[in-house]
């Protein structure tokens, strides 16, 4: 591990943050990574993360929408696994001409995304999945009924919604404030769409509006009731899994805009000296000058910031890339770089003109 850490020009003594999955391997504290790193005396202290995006997909699988995912499950297995049905299947979209997607995704585990457009082509796809399945005599009465196609639209719908944060945590020159806005904005929106399902607004929820419209007010509120809980769940598992970072938002947010942070929020093991960071800070917030390249991008001010903002705060500057990237999501690398283009992790950099590491 070493050798690698030495072949990939990784200086130890700045290291602050190691971010990984959850296997055992990676975070076991006597011979996982995180653990083999602590007890080694190389190592300085540091913070340990679990990868943010790993982190969201966990969150989204306690949104329980199995009475809706076995069956379209089932069903999106039977046409696209056998060639034969697959054909079928694409010639009556094709004689139905009702301006139909032409086919049905197939669904992989291990792609994230992927649930998400099978439900949605699923959803407008359902005539002709219905018709379909009554040709081949498969019993399906799920397809007929109007309180389970709510609740599939209302799955197209919050599966949307994660899929569109889950981009958003994807991308070149992620760094963890960017992450962690996103996270947390994210969070504050269900609370706004649990509000708005309560009062019965299903403006962010277009396809549960469709589908809405073919039931009674009674079973409109009984769901609207189920669905609001279920909303209020996945907002408490969203803040419970990720509470360390919330309480590491002072810290988060000096990066952003240090002019404006508190004077104290740098704490170990980001800085070796604390009562010496304080003073640095109140140096930092008076360069005038520095305040103008920081309208330019948090990576460009970090690039060319002071050199004394620090020994663990601030690398030397000037002198490499403004960013790197990891290259393997799940190994040793994993969550060494602040800028993470893959798996949104954080971590320390390998010195050069990288951002301090959080």
């Amino acid at each position: 591990m070493m050798a690698a850490f030495a072949k990939a020009n990784l200086p130890i003594p700045k290291l602050t943050a190691i971010a990984t999955d959850g296997a055992p391997a990676m975070i076991g504290s006597v011979n996982g990574l995180v653990g083999l790193c602590k007890a080694d005396q190389t190592f300085p202290d540091f913070w340990n993360f679990h990868c943010i995006i790993h982190r969201e997909q966990l969150v989204s699988k306690s949104l329980n929408l199995n009475n809706v995912m076995k069956p379209v499950m089932e069903i999106v297995n039977y046409i696209r696994t056998h060639a034969l049905n697959h054909r079928q299947f694409r010639n009556l979209i094709a004689e139905l001409d009702q301006g139909l997607p032409g086919d049905l995704p197939l669904h992989c585990t291990v792609r994230w995304l992927s649930k998400s457009k099978v439900f949605s082509r699923f959803f407008e796809l359902l005539d002709a999945v219905k018709l379909f399945m009554e040709e081949k005599d498969k019993d399906y009465p799920e397809l007929s009924d109007l309180e389970w196609i709510m609740d599939l639209a209302f799955s197209v719908d919050m599966l949307c919604h994660l899929d569109r944060l889950n981009l958003t945590l994807q991308g070149k020159l992620k760094m963890l404030p960017d992450l962690v806005q996103s996270v947390f904005a994210f969070v504050n929106k269900l609370k706004l769409f649990e509000a708005h399902i309560q009062k019965g607004d299903l403006t962010h929820f277009h396809t549960l509006l469709k589908a809405s419209e073919q039931v009674t007010s009674a079973a409109l509120k009984k769901k609207r009731d189920r669905y609001a809980t279920l909303v209020a769940n996945l907002h408490e598992s969203f803040v419970t899994r990720f509470c360390d970072l919330q309480l590491k938002r002072p810290q988060i947010t000096f990066l952003v805009d240090p002019f404006n942070a508190e004077t104290d929020c740098l704490k170990a093991p980001l800085v070796t000296d604390e009562a010496a960071a304080e003073l640095e800070m109140i140096d930092l917030c008076e360069e005038d000058q520095l305040k103008a390249v920081l309208r330019e991008g948090t990576v460009e001010f970090w690039k060319n910031g002071p050199s004394g903002a620090g020994e663990r705060l601030s690398p030397e500057w000037g002198n490499g890339p403004a960013s790197q990237s990891t290259t393997d999501t799940h190994g040793v690398a994993d969550g060494w770089l602040g800028l993470s283009p893959i798996d949104g992790s954080v971590g320390a950099h390998p010195g050069g003109g990288s951002p301090p590491a959080f």
